[in-house]
């Protein structure tokens, strides 16, 4: 599970930048006066940043038995 929360993380990271310079804008299009939100870019980052805290989680010494 590591390397899935590692790879997630990046590809969160990659999407809000992305989407913050405005290359796929078209995944979240509404219409012809879809306005540009940066909140996408803060949620994918969020989420990029959640992955990296389940990664932490998964490094840490499994508890005695």
């Amino acid at each position: 599970m590591k390397p899935l929360a590692l790879v997630l993380a990046v590809v969160f990271f990659i999407v809000g930048l992305l989407y913050g310079m405005g290359k796929i804008e078209f995944l979240t299009r509404s219409g012809a006066t879809h306005a540009h939100h940066m909140s996408h870019l803060v949620v994918a980052w969020v989420i990029a940043l959640l992955c990296l805290i389940w990664y932490r989680f998964q490094s840490s010494p499994s508890a005695p038995r």
